[in-house]
């Protein structure tokens, strides 16, 4: 496919595709005889994978150090699995840290209130 066509199935602008594609985070495409980049239905799944560990917050290091283990389809190798538990485990951990600030502010805005009541 197109780049145009990898644009829409992706939902990724091509300076983005191709910015993955520099980094090494997805297979280089074929290129037909006039130049253009032929893309694979891999590569669309690669860039699927992309998108949502950019969501997570994977740096584009960590993204490229999991690419050679990643398979579209289930069941993802065993250090992905690691890297996605370790990743849930510290949104977990801010989880945490945010509802004990909001525990201190609930408390500060109790103690407010009773000392103007």
């Amino acid at each position: 496919m197109l780049i145009g066509e990898l644009e829409r199935a992706s939902g990724l602008g091509r300076d983005t595709i191709r910015f993955y594609e520099k980094r090494g985070l997805i297979t280089p495409p074929q290129r037909h005889e006039n130049g253009y980049r032929d893309y694979t239905e891999q590569t669309l799944a690669e860039l699927r994978f992309v998108r949502r560990a950019r969501e997570l917050e994977f740096s584009i290091d960590e993204i490229r150090e999991a690419m050679p283990h990643f398979r579209p389809e289930p069941p993802f190798c065993d250090e992905l699995e690691a890297r996605l538990l370790h990743k849930r485990e510290a949104f977990c951990t801010q989880i945490r840290e945010a509802e004990a600030k909001i525990a201190m502010i609930d408390d500060l805005l109790a103690r407010l209130n009773a000392a103007t009541a």
